[in-house]
């Protein structure tokens, strides 16, 4: 028999094990890597450093894997950890994709479907918790297309370097843009089909596939 208080237990700790504190490393390296996001902007923007702008954004990209790895090195998976990365990777994706789009950096088309795919997931995470009290977690083709965008974001502004030669780097990262958002669609037709509609069908939320 666990001597551990049920009270402590429950302020402590989820079921799955996740911590409810907020404190944490993982979670100080999520919050900077935002902090940072406007300053490689700027970079790019009003200041045409598309170098550093480039190597601020990579930094960026990094942590994510950073973040997660310590988050279980350390023991400090957390609540809001779960909720906040995922949260952060899509704000930086959306961030840089917007302002790609207005600059002409990227075609069109692309931005249309990374910004609807994005909105959309957000709706759903949203809505399913609120109702449900049921946070999605990320599957593995949602984790793979956020790497391939996180890889090709700092590739298309890399491109827009005035050099002749990293012109090539630009198109090869919007191909790869382009594959890591019709992964994303797929993972996004995945939570729709096991996770929303069974919810809206009645299915318990503890049995839905995990």
């Amino acid at each position: 028999m666990s001597s551990q208080d049920p009270r402590d237990r429950d302020q402590g700790a989820s079921v799955d094990g996740s911590s409810r504190r907020i404190l944490t490393i993982p979670n100080a390296i999520t919050i900077s890597r935002l902090a940072l996001l406007p300053v490689a902007i700027y970079l790019a923007i009003a200041k045409g450093q598309f170098i550093a702008s480039t190597l601020l954004i990579a930094f960026i990209g990094s942590t994510d894997f950073l973040d997660g790895y310590l988050a279980r090195r350390l023991h400090q998976v957390s609540e809001l950890g779960k909720i906040i990365d995922p949260s952060a990777d899509r704000i930086v994706i959306l961030t840089v994709g917007i302002t790609a789009f207005i600059e002409g950096w990227i075609p069109w088309y692309l931005a249309v479907f990374v910004l609807f795919r994005e909105v959309a997931i957000s709706i759903l995470t949203s809505f399913v918790f609120s109702r449900y009290r049921y946070r999605i977690d990320v599957i593995f083709a949602g984790k793979a297309g956020t790497l391939a965008l996180l890889f090709a974001l700092p590739g298309i502004i890399l491109g827009q370097n005035k050099s002749p030669n990293l012109h090539i780097v630009a198109d090869v990262a919007i191909t790869l843009s382009i594959f890591g958002t019709a992964i994303l669609y797929y993972a996004g037709f995945w939570y729709f089909t096991k996770v929303l509609i069974p919810l809206l069908r009645g299915v318990d939320p503890n049995d839905l596939v995990k």
